[in-house]
């Protein structure tokens, strides 16, 4: 046992130690004096403190003009401390605080060679002889432990030896993780506990470039112990600009980190109690793995947000000759992150609440805080105007890039001035690439106005490039690239990548392509068409560096097609899909090029990419009356996945009955993503698209009964890729129509554009939208009655209409959409099953659905949607038998069937920071700003997808409810050409169901005629072109049941609803020509045909003359002497002069150009009106249409025409 200190000596002891602590140096030397007074045997403790004063005081001066002085002075304290160092046996914190004094010294004085000698060794094996002692630490020797890692350390970067500093660092990683708290501790230990996380935060930044062989774990630990000192080093208000530039920088290397290990696509899971986090592969448990995601994106978030509040309120607005390099720097990281969780590789459950959209919101607000920071900053325009448009906010988008394009205009307008490049300004290579993602944006999700402006940028383009002739040399030039590149023209100043060329010529051709499919001129149309495959044929040219874009061999093969050159769409269709364009189709996880290597593939990326071509190439083959391989061309699309679980996953229409306990369980069991779930609404639309042209290309091979077997499969495809539409709309009834945007947007530019008009609608509005009818019939069975009701539990969800309110009617109709690999009907078991007619069931219902049926419905017959001409209001059977088919069953129809839907609400978010803490966006309103991921600065992969905007609920619906509608209109034109008008009528039904149900929808959010006729963005239609298609349906299948009057009143209503549809013209065209022509009288005969199952209009009556048998060409009905004309001549001249009107119009339109059933007709109309030479010219161009005719519109291939 050594000497016991008296009460004093224990007393000063303590009051050394904290004046120690608070570095208070000027009071150590009395309090030194007073203990060697009273405890004369603690000599090493009071002269390593009188040392330590003197040291903390030099340190505290430098720099000064006696700094030579001081040092020398300084340097005659290191013999006394080696002494008393080797003497101190009793007490071994006091030798070890000698000990870290001396390397402090050595330190202050420059010495970092003598300061790693002097120190110990191995700090962690110090630590644990120090604890093991039965004295506890004091809280001077806690400050020297890390005191001395830092200096020793930070030496040993001075001598180069980086890995041993971060192995000194790390030494005291487990004695501050032992602290039960970093907060209660004294100022000098948050000090040098600060210094040492910032100097191994650093080290360990995953994103230099010059760190290696450094464990993410060991970096993310560094962070998180930094993170825990945080709340400490707040509340202690360490002042300086000093302190705060490095602290900002650690935060910066944390979020570089943490983008790094996302970008590189690590997941972890971070304990609760060590702080180490664990790597490991997405192949684990799904739960994990979720979690892991969640945790991974809300760490980024929280050092997202202290970042930006350090970055913001430390920078100043810059002059106008600076720029705020680190502002612009971290724009870029947050962009960088936001393409990768907005990405193929992340999706909405793994981000937490909003998914990602919330990111994009998030995004949006951090782009125009910086906004403040910076000075017409055309970065921040740029990311503005690829993020709004992400969400779907393409007005705010393009007003973010039409100031993009002032900025820019002026900015190389002075540079041209004055000589010299501004350094804020994008280069010329993001110029035109930010220009050819207009385009893009433009003609993928926009209307006419929006060709007409992406026509506008593909000018300006054009013009540039011959205005500049960036670095662009022809060897063997043609006289077109004579007119591109004259000699008179000059280079620009800096050279440009060869690709960004390639983008820019892909983008012209697309942006002529797509207007001459929008132009009324049709003079000017072939020519569009011409300047278009140019230009897309030069962006394929070797020269430039990627001669196998599929996007541009994409474009190039559909304008090929549009002007009926099949040949050479053939030949560019199969050089897309051959082994050429096999190249490295993984992608970083931020989609774009770097020298990083590529660790994340997206699976089957590339077959994905395909599908719309393999489509493309069908329709080429069936053009050529190659239906066969036609066929097996569609089957190719999906066979490319290899297995049907690959892309439509295991589900329940592949297994065996189970009870509904075990149903029930599977329901809410988390199931793999299947191939299917990762794709964007545009390539589920185009898996639709494709089988809906492998039904005709059925019907044409065998026949329309056969194609109807088959088109249970395609209702069923359908609810596997986009769930039951009646849930999304109630889902809609459920929320609030507009719901209140987060108050951290309150005030904002974008709230002011896209402020809601729910708040002045009123109980009334209601009223004027027509009521959801209650249905009362089914219709008739057409699946095999043998199929029990055990199999029937595994159906698909049933497709519902509802109530205004969302709820379903006590008897409302129900229809389910069945998939099954085989739902070809059994023809030869009428034994056990009544006979029934030649009609596919378009519903089948439970008999628990039929006893609950009430006698009230049944009385109901006039309701807007009854069946009329039925008894009991039950459709008639037909009684035409079918068929069997003898196709082999397609891959495509094992898909199974989807019991949930993959929609979530989404909710407000709240903002990522409050008000009272950083300047809310400039310039914006009620709702945050929105998102995307399509121009990175740097280049995009080739085969990069970008993912589709966030659209509107609203939108959205309207999106699958036009798709929906167009899939079951497309089936009554199968039943209708299999003379199944029953089943013909009911298909229309459910299609006017759902129409309704839109009307509804979008009454809600405003009730003007512009609204229900306004497509909107990103593709469906109007409420009134809906109407428009399914009136004009109802008509054909009149017209096929030789009722021509009452379809003529149907294509009526279609033209009133929408003045330019092309079927409801050719159809009421057709009868007008037959009317004039007298193959019809120009009314109805007394006995009726059958009325419209929509309505039961009345005939308007047209008064009944004797019109002459001889059919005679009316040149002229002008009244005068020489022509006088009676009512039914005056009423075949009307037929006939507005079928001519009609005709002519549509054919000048895009819709009608090359639609060739309108130039039929318009060449009949042409010989009705005696103009034999322009019936000719008609009919041989009708010939020419048909030579290349496809079995449905080349516009099928893709929503986005032609953007991939």
């Amino acid at each position: 046992m050594g000497v016991q200190e008296n009460e004093k000596a224990l007393r000063y002891i303590g009051q050394l130690d904290e004046a120690r602590c608070t570095a208070r140096w000027t009071d150590v030397p009395e309090l030194a004096r007073k203990i060697e007074k009273h405890a004369p045997h603690r000599r090493c403790l009071a002269l390593t403190a009188r040392s330590e004063a003197r040291i903390g005081t030099y340190s505290a001066q430098r720099p000064s003009t006696a700094a030579s002085t001081s040092s020398a002075n300084l340097s005659k304290i290191i013999p006394p401390l080696l002494t008393a160092i080797e003497e101190e046996a009793e007490y071994p914190q006091d030798a070890f605080q000698a000990t870290i004094c001396l390397g402090w010294l050595h330190f202050v004085l420059d010495e970092p060679g003598l300061a790693v000698a002097r120190l110990p060794k191995d700090l962690s094996t110090a630590i644990l002889k120090l604890s093991g002692n039965s004295h506890a630490l004091g809280n001077w020797t806690h400050v020297c432990i890390v005191k001395g890692a830092y200096i020793k350390g930070f030496s040993q970067e001075k001598t180069s030896a980086v890995q041993d500093a971060l192995k000194t660092y790390s030494s005291v990683f487990p004695f501050l993780l032992s602290l039960s708290s970093l907060t209660s501790t004294s100022a000098q230990f948050r000090l040098w506990t600060e210094r040492l996380l910032g100097r191994a935060c650093l080290l360990v930044d995953q994103s230099s470039s010059e760190i290696h062989d450094i464990d993410s774990a060991q970096s993310l630990k560094a962070f998180r112990i930094w993170q825990r000192l945080w709340d400490s080093l707040a509340a202690s208000g360490a002042s300086g600009s000093e302190a705060g530039k490095s602290r900002r920088l650690v935060w910066k290397a944390y979020y570089d980190t943490l983008s790094t290990l996302l970008q590189r696509g690590h997941s972890y899971e971070p304990s609760p109690t060590n702080l180490e986090p664990r790597q490991y592969d997405s192949s684990e448990k799904l739960e994990q793995y979720l979690n892991s995601r969640l945790q991974q994106r809300s760490e980024l978030k929280r050092v997202e947000a202290i970042y930006e509040g350090l970055i913001l309120k430390e920078t100043h607005f810059p002059k106008a000759s600076e720029n705020n390099y680190e502002i612009e720097q971290w724009i870029e990281a947050v962009m960088s992150n936001w393409r990768v969780l907005c990405g193929p590789n992340w999706q909405d459950e793994e981000l937490g609440e909003g998914g990602k959209g919330a990111v994009g919101r998030g995004v949006l607000d951090i782009l125009y805080r910086a906004a403040t920071k910076t000075f017409h900053s055309t970065q921040i325009l740029r990311h503005l105007f690829t993020v709004h448009a992400s969400l779907a906010e393409f007005d705010l988008s393009f007003k973010a890039y039409d100031s993009y394009v002032e900025i820019v205009t002026r900015g190389k307008d002075r540079a041209e001035k004055s000589g010299e490049d501004e350094a804020s300004m994008d280069d010329d290579d993001t110029i035109l690439r930010t220009a050819a993602e207009a385009i893009r944006m433009l003609c993928r999700f926009g209307s006419r106005d929006e060709a007409v402006k992406a026509l506008h940028i593909g000018q300006n383009i054009d013009k540039w490039l011959k205005q500049h002739t960036p670095s662009i040399s022809f060897l063997n030039p043609t006289p077109t690239d004579k007119d591109v590149a004259k000699e008179s023209e000059e280079p620009t100043k800096y050279q440009l990548h060869p690709r960004t060329l390639a983008v820019a010529y892909r983008a012209i051709g697309i942006s002529q392509a797509h207007w001459a499919l929008w132009t009324y001129e049709a003079s000017s149309r072939t020519k569009l068409q011409k300047q278009a495959i140019h230009y897309l044929r030069k962006s394929l040219e070797p020269k430039f560096e990627d001669p196998h874009n599929l996007e541009t061999l994409y474009a190039l093969g559909l304008a090929l097609a549009e002007t009926r050159d099949i040949t050479g769409a053939l030949k560019i269709v199969k050089r897309a899909l051959s082994p050429a364009t096999k190249l490295d189709i993984s992608i970083r996880t931020d989609g774009v090029i770097s020298d990083k290597p590529l660790s994340t593939t997206a699976p089957f990326l590339r077959e994905r990419k395909l599908i719309p071509l393999w489509h493309l190439l069908s329709l080429l083959l069936a053009s050529r009356s190659d239906f066969s391989t036609a066929a097996k061309t569609c089957e190719a699309a999906f066979e490319q996945f290899e297995n049907p679980v690959n892309l439509f996953g295991k589900g329940e229409g592949s297994k065996e009955y189970r009870s509904d306990h075990l149903n029930a369980k599977e329901k809410h069991t988390k199931k793999s993503r299947a191939i299917v779930d990762q794709m964007e609404t545009y390539e589920k639309v185009g898996i639709i698209e494709i089988k809906m042209t492998q039904l005709s290309l059925l019907e044409v091979l065998e026949n329309s009964n056969v194609a109807v077997d088959e088109s249970d499969e395609l209702l069923g495809l359908y609810a596997r890729l986009f769930g039951d539409p009646s849930e999304d709309q109630v889902k809609r009834h459920l929320h609030t129509a507009s719901p209140a945007p987060p108050m951290s947007s309150a005030g904002t530019f974008k709230g002011s554009i896209f402020r809601s008009r729910s708040t002045r609608k009123n109980a009334e509005a209601g009223a004027a939208v027509a009521k959801e009818p209650s249905e009362t019939n089914s219709r008739p069975s057409t699946v095999a009655t043998q199929r029990t009701a055990a199999t029937q539990a595994t159906a698909a969800p049933t497709i519902q209409v509802t109530d205004e309110n969302g709820s379903e009617k006590a008897n409302g109709h129900r229809h389910k959409l069945h998939f099954k690999p085989d739902l070809r009907h059994n023809h030869d078991s009428d034994k056990s099953a009544p006979k029934r007619g030649g009609s596919v069931k378009l519903q089948k219902r439970s008999a628990g659905s039929l006893r609950r049926q009430s006698q009230a419905d049944e009385d109901k017959t006039n309701e807007k949607y009854e069946l009329d001409g039925a008894p009991n209001g039950k459709p008639h059977r037909n009684n035409s038998q079918r068929e069997k088919s003898t196709h082999r069953p397609s891959m495509s129809s094992s898909i199974r069937k989807s019991t949930e839907t993959p929609e979530r609400p989404l909710q407000p978010v709240a903002h990522n920071a409050p008000n009272t803490v950083q300047p809310p966006p400039v310039g914006h309103a009620k709702q945050p700003p929105q998102q995307d991921n399509r121009l990175p600065a740097p280049f995009p992969h080739p085969n990069y997808t970008p993912p589709d905007p966030r659209f509107s609920i609203l939108q959205e619906r309207r999106q699958k409810v036009s798709l929906l509608v167009k899939v079951w209109l497309f089936i009554s034109g199968l039943y209708t050409r299999s003379a199944m008008y029953e089943d013909a009528k009911g298909a229309i039904r459910e299609a006017a169901k759902l129409v309704q149900g839109l009307e509804y929808e979008v009454a809600q959010e405003s009730s003007s005629a512009k609204a229900f006729a306004n497509q909107g963005w990103g593709g469906g239609k109007g409420v009134e072109e809906l109407w428009a298609d399914t009136w004009a349906s109802q008509g054909e299948m009149l017209q096929a049941q030789d009722s021509p009057h009452e379809a003529r009143i149907e294509y009526e209503k279609a033209l009133s609803h929408f003045p330019d549809h092309p079927t409801a013209i050719v159809g009421l065209s057709n009868i007008l020509l037959d009317i004039f022509g007298q193959v019809i009288p120009p009314e109805p005969t007394p006995i009726s045909g059958l009325t419209s199952p929509l309505t039961s209009p009345s005939v308007p009556a047209i008064s009944t003359t004797e019109v002459d048998t001889k059919k005679t060409h009316i040149i002229s009905a002008a009244p005068s002497a020489e022509n006088q004309v009676s009512a039914p001549e005056l009423y075949r001249l009307a037929a006939r002069d507005r079928a001519h009107g009609l005709l002519s119009t549509l054919t000048k339109l895009g819709p009608g150009w090359d639609y060739s059933e309108a130039w039929l007709a318009l060449a009949r109309a042409y010989e009705e009106c005696g103009q034999i030479e322009k019936a000719k010219e008609v009919l041989w161009w009708c010939v020419e249409l048909e030579d290349s005719h496809p079995v449905r519109e080349w516009s099928s291939v893709g929503v986005g025409k032609f953007v991939l």
